[in-house]
């Protein structure tokens, strides 16, 4: 018989809760003179329809375009003299874009249809998720929080096998958090490729996750001599641009309707800075 954690990864499902991220984890400065207290709210979706819909829309569209697209384009230039009302002689000059197709209208309308029947069946799919992380200073209503932001990650099940899980996908994310005590501003900026490693056992299971950060390959754009400052709240702040590639494991729980998740992150482990990150929520 499969584990009840097993089972929630089959069938559809939505857990609705909240998190608290510490430490020198994936929102942890890199200046070194401490870290931010991220908190917010977290959903998590499994099987259901909205990431269904968002990436059958996306493929729908990136086929529409391609079918629209012509073959080729050409650009023409022609020029000519003419005297103004003010008995001046100008130049005028004329750009003509053309854009020739070689399908026909029955061929384009195919390649509309087809990328139809591909968005229509990854709307139907239901091996694939949706997290969506909201940070914000005012945890619950209270003042509990340095970071503002959002991070969403689309996944699918790349394997499943009987003793452990993988998916992979893509995702992104805009997140500040202040340094408490600091006037250091940590930016942290996504667009990636999340991979999870699953391993159920029960009605627990333990997940490495790693988001493969592109933004994090800044071949030297991130220059350490050039120091940002902006405005924030009224203070004039340091802005730490980080672009993390974390790594995160955890241990999850899911009793019942709760869903109980504990676990340890770095970004940066050669220089032993790690964070921890905890999760609680209420499934459906």
């Amino acid at each position: 018989m499969q584990s009840h954690a097993y089972s929630g990864f089959r069938w559809p499902g939505y857990t609705v809760g909240a998190s608290i991220r510490g430490g020198g984890g994936m929102f942890g400065s890199s200046l070194g003179q401490g870290n931010p207290l991220v908190t917010g709210y977290r959903f998590v979706e499994r099987g259901g329809f909205i990431s269904g819909f968002v990436v059958g829309g996306i493929f729908y569209l990136l086929g529409a375009t391609a079918a629209s697209m012509p073959d080729s384009t050409s650009v023409s230039t022609s020029s000519y003299l003419r005297t103004n009302n003010r008995g001046e002689t100008e130049r005028v000059t004329t750009t003509t874009y053309t854009a020739t197709s070689s399908r026909s209208a029955a061929e384009r309308e195919a390649a509309l249809e087809a990328a139809g029947e591909g968005a229509k069946g990854l709307i139907a799919y239901r091996q694939q998720s949706f997290e969506l992380d909201v940070f914000t200073r005012k945890w619950f209503g209270s003042d509990l929080g340095d970071a503002r932001g959002y991070r969403m990650n689309f996944l699918f099940t790349v394997y499943t096998g009987k003793r452990f899980i993988l998916e992979g996908g893509f995702g992104f994310g805009d997140v500040s958090a202040i340094v408490p005590g600091k006037d250091i501003l940590v930016e942290e900026k996504y667009v990636g490729i999340p991979v999870r490693f699953i391993v159920p056992w029960g009605p627990f299971y333990a997940q490495a996750a790693v988001d493969l950060n592109f933004r994090g390959l800044d071949f030297g754009l991130l220059a350490d001599d050039e120091i940002e400052t902006r405005e924030v709240d009224g203070r004039r702040m340091r802005v730490d641009p980080v672009r993390p590639i974390p790594l995160t494991i955890s241990v999850n729980a899911m009793l019942w309707r709760l869903h109980l998740s504990v676990g340890v992150e770095t970004a940066r482990p050669w220089t032993g800075q790690f964070g921890y990150v905890a999760t609680a929520g209420a499934r459906f």
